[in-house]
């Protein structure tokens, strides 16, 4: 665009300096001030525009943001990190492959060690059983439990108490039969990170990125957009297929929830085909399917560090180190145990989470998180265990720190999380075509829904080529069509970065209409809870926008949406129904930031606000403890009276 507005500006110099060669110099100057002025203008024009252009082709309906990485709105909001400083004293004992061992170092520096330990067991998703009894172990004791309380001593009356964590080989899953002839025969190893965008995790991981990229070859996904608010609305897209409103009633303190067992879950898929799977989250208490769901009533996969994290939690262990371990490395070494425990020709399906270090602004420790996690990575890739491994690094969100997303290009961010895929070597000489449609798609919108496709493919592989544009969710192993929208893949307007965002007055009257739609709202929520929760108010409007698509975009004619009833019909570039506004604005008492999306619906002039278009956007804190556990839920939306007296 820019290029060829030069060319008709350059044309329309010349064409003017010879149309006047003879006028006055006078006359030629004013002609020539105001033909500059039209090129100034136009340029900004261009420059605002090409903050939305993104890097796709002309013919490309989705034009994402580029977001510059060194924006210093954005690297004046990011918080200070904090240091996570671990005992001196070394680990004395290291479980490896259920093999227990005392550490060189420690039965150097002490006489005579002597250990015994306690299994810890499964009882519920927020509870363990402890064995009473201590069993005394030695060097190259094979365990039979995953996890473990240690107790030693040595002879000159040191001790040491540590919890431990490894992966024994279960005879049940090598048991299992391979079934997997149809399929692409690929271990699945997701290694993620809570709450950090491509962008930040270019700043922050920059040594796990380079390794990831440069070394290892893998593959980074520009486009990669969120489709709901937190956690569970970016992984249940991604191991089910399904948004959670789409799933059996699973939120704590709803009529007839239930245990989310009932999910038809992927790594399920994969135990059928015969893999051995695993689960890994370092932080309990923000438990992805337990925080405001009622997690699982049986152990959801053959290896589940849950069980290990509530066991130090039940003894008050909140800080960030397992004795001289930091708790996330503990967990990456959990991941790399399980090619300890099983054989490389038993396939395996893994996914590991991290949040404690990047999850909020009081905790934020990615750079040191950056050093651990590529340490890990480059010994999974020297040890060959990635050999056979389609590996991924992905976030869920973007930081959703409340000076970050006060930010325009934060909010961008928050909506655009990091996701990156690599094969192995041999995979890629065997199926060229999926790594060049891998490559292609890298550059083009993609979602969760998507991800869980492709682990479709990996169970089943038909070696076709195309995406069905028609479908929600397409195989990242099959080209996307580049005319794909966020209409298409499901996405609704609240979360798109496909669309441009143009500021409204604040006074206006669509402004207030929306403000009383919004809080009334909000106070329904609470309706039910008004002998806990007071009754909100707006305080201030802080920013309003109207959410325009791109050009291509708007000659859309809207289709069924299977009952969704988030998109509305566009009938052409000439005629639109809705509109779509984003409102931010703080509520009182309690102080609470929201962002909301809601739609306009022109013809009728009705506002309609769905609660999954609602961002929280600063932390809620106590304000909510009055319904914290019986309606989680609320807990955006709920100030607790008691906190007013």
């Amino acid at each position: 665009m820019t290029n060829n507005l030069n060319k008709r500006l350059l044309m329309s110099l010349k064409y003017l300096l010879f149309k006047h060669r003879r006028h006055s110099i006078l006359a030629l100057t004013s002609r020539l001030l105001f033909l500059v002025s039209i090129f100034v203008l136009a340029m900004l024009v261009c420059v605002h525009n090409s903050y939305f252009q993104g890097r796709a082709t002309h013919h490309s309906f989705c034009r994402a943001p580029i977001l510059p990485e060194n924006n210093p709105d954005i690297l004046s909001a990011v918080p200070p990190e904090k240091v996570i400083k671990c005992s001196e004293e070394a680990n004395w004992v290291t479980i490896q492959g259920g093999v227990f061992y005392i550490t060189a170092s420690a039965a150097q520096k002490y006489p005579d060690i002597s250990c015994s330990l306690q299994s810890i067991q499964r009882n519920t998703d927020f509870g363990v059983l402890t064995s009473t009894s201590l069993i005394a172990v030695k060097n190259g004791t094979q365990l039979t439990e995953d996890f473990h309380k240690v107790k030693c001593k040595s002879s000159d009356y040191s001790t040491y108490i540590n919890f431990h964590a490894s992966i024994s080989p279960s005879s049940e899953v090598e048991a299992r039969p391979l079934t997997n002839a149809g399929g692409l025969d690929l271990d699945v190893i997701f290694i993620g990170v809570d709450s950090t965008s491509r962008m930040m995790w270019k700043r922050k991981l920059p040594k796990t990125r380079d390794y990831f990229l440069k070394t290892l070859k893998g593959i980074e996904f520009e486009t990669y957009n969120i489709v709901g608010d937190g956690t569970p609305p970016a992984l249940l897209p991604l191991l089910t297929g399904k948004r959670e409103e789409e799933l059996p009633e699973a939120r704590r303190g709803e009529p007839n929830a239930s245990f989310v067992d009932s999910f038809p879950w992927i790594w399920r898929r994969f135990a059928e085909a015969g893999y051995v799977t695993a689960w890994a989250e370092e932080e309990p208490q923000m438990g992805t399917f337990q925080n405001r769901l009622l997690g699982f009533k049986k152990q959801p996969v053959d290896h589940y560090y849950r069980t290990f994290t509530m066991a130090f939690l039940q003894e008050n262990n909140t800080k960030e180190c397992l004795g001289s371990t930091p708790k996330s490395t503990a967990l990456l070494e959990y991941v790399a145990d399980v090619f300890h425990a099983y054989p490389l020709s038993r396939r395996k399906w893994m996914l590991s989470f991290l949040s404690e270090l990047s999850h909020d602004a009081q905790n934020l420790a990615l750079s040191q998180l950056d050093a651990e996690m590529y340490r890990h990575i480059k010994k999974l890739h020297t040890e060959n265990y990635l050999d056979n491994a389609l590996f991924i690094m992905f976030a869920d969100h973007g930081a959703r720190f409340t000076r970050l997303r006060n930010v325009e290009q934060g909010k961008l961010e928050e909506r655009l999380p990091y996701f990156g895929m690599r094969f192995p070597k041999w995979f890629v000489k065997k199926y060229p075509e999926i790594l060049r449609n891998v490559q292609i798609n890298s550059k083009r919108l993609t979602t969760p829904f998507d991800v869980h496709e492709t682990l479709l493919d990996i169970l089943h592989w038909t070696g076709d080529q195309r995406g069905d544009l028609t479908k929600r969710g397409i195989s990242l192993f099959r080209e996307i069509p580049s005319s794909r929208t966020c209409h298409d893949a499901h996405i609704d307007p609240h979360w798109c970065v496909c669309l441009q965002w143009r500021p409204v007055t604040l006074n206006s009257s669509i402004v207030q209409k929306i403000k009383d739609e919004i809080i009334t709202t909000f106070n329904q929520f609470t309706e039910s809870k008004r002998h806990l929760c007071a009754v909100l108010q707006v305080r201030q409007v802080i920013s309003a926008f109207i959410m325009g698509v791109n050009d291509e975009v708007l000659r859309l004619i809207d289709t069924n949406d299977g009952g969704r009833g988030r998109f509305g019909l566009m009938v052409d570039k000439a005629t639109h129904t809705l509109a779509y506004y984003q409102v931010t604005l703080e509520t009182r008492p309690g102080g609470g930031r929201f962002e909301a999306t809601v739609t306009h619906d022109l013809v009728k002039n009705v506002i309609t606000l769905d609660k999954k278009d609602i961002s929280r956007t600063n932390r809620y804190g106590n304000d909510p403890h009055c319904v914290m556990d019986t309606n989680p839920f609320l807990r955006p939306f709920c100030y607790c009276k008691d906190l007013m007296t």
